[in-house]
């Protein structure tokens, strides 16, 4: 019998895409690895920080990188379930980038090529999916012009393929593999303490148990992976389930409030002073992470400062 897989809800979902959007941020170069494991060089891999300036939009999910002496832009979504809106976002997203790079290029210089790819943690189980999804946006009598998206179903994939991918980065999303099993995790834990310094594995496992409570088949795979992490390592990570034990829950306020405040100064394009710094924490507390999120992706970053100084502001 198939396992049936529980649909995860708005919070979970809140907190996989911080936990992927930090750990991602934190490690570009094994992003860039997983995403272009057939390139024999990879010189160069950073976050791009471009902006189209006729919508004064700052665009953060798009990973420069030099594959074998090419730059290239890799535009990542991560996705817990596919959803109807998916593709128009996607289309929407990669069309900025490119105008965004076009913008920002000297005089006759060459651009980067885009190539946007969903990450999809979960879904339907039988059958496989596409290795591309088209966004078409010519008649369907006409030759074809839109975006080609490609898929990586990472919840489909067995452990070996995930592996195969040669980037530690990418076991994190071990629980997920179609093949996983309690018995199986202790050996990825050991594997991936064995090939990574001691900080990054901490921070590697940590978002390996956020994904393994995202599986919803109820496996019992975070059990099995928290069974060989140091109690410290739990209790001090940011990104673990927010509500199980006290310390944990200020733990994660801590980490959000962190990435929060490192996406305002990216906006502002400058760091934050302490008092501003403590605005960002006080605010969070009460309205919450989305609301925050929402207004550093949608206020201007003159308006963004006002909203940081006035003492009423909501």
């Amino acid at each position: 019998m198939t396992p049936h897989a529980a649909a995860p809800d708005d919070a979970e979902a809140h907190t996989v895409d911080l936990t992927l959007r930090h750990v991602t941020h934190r490690f570009p170069d094994d992003l860039a690895r997983a995403l272009l494991p057939s390139a024999a060089r990879l010189t160069a891999a950073a976050w791009a920080d471009t902006q189209v300036t006729a919508r004064d939009r700052r665009l953060d999910k798009s990973l420069y990188v030099v594959a074998d002496g090419t730059p290239r832009i890799e535009h990542v979504e991560w996705q817990l379930r596919w959803s109807r809106t998916l593709l128009d976002r996607m289309y929407e997203y990669h069309a900025l980038t490119t105008l965004g790079l076009r913008e920002g290029a000297r005089r006759g210089e060459h651009t980067p090529r885009v190539r946007s790819t969903v990450v999809l943690l979960t879904g339907r189980r039988q059958a496989a999916w596409p290795v591309y999804k088209r966004f078409r946006t010519t008649p369907e009598d006409e030759p074809f012009s839109g975006l080609r998206v490609r898929v990586e179903a990472v919840y489909q994939r067995t452990l070996a393929e995930l592996a195969a991918r040669r980037s530690p980065l990418w076991m994190i999303f071990a629980p997920l593999a179609r093949d996983a099993t309690s018995a199986a995790m202790p050996a990825v834990v050991s594997d991936l303490r064995r090939r990574v310094a001691r900080a990054r594995f901490e921070e590697l496992a940590v978002a390996m148990t956020v994904l393994a409570n995202a599986d919803g088949l109820e496996r019992g795979l975070r059990a099995a992976i928290t069974a060989h992490l140091p109690e410290e390592v739990i209790m001090q990570s940011w990104v673990y389930e927010k509500g199980i034990e006290k310390g944990i829950e200020k733990g994660i306020e801590r980490g959000i409030a962190t990435t929060l405040a490192r996406q305002f100064e990216r906006r502002l394009r400058r760091e934050l002073s302490a008092a501003e710094r403590a605005t960002v924490e006080a605010r969070l507390a009460v309205l919450g992470p989305d609301r925050l999120g929402d207004l550093v992706l949608d206020l201007a970053p003159d308006a963004l400062a006002r909203w940081l100084a006035d003492p009423g502001a909501r």
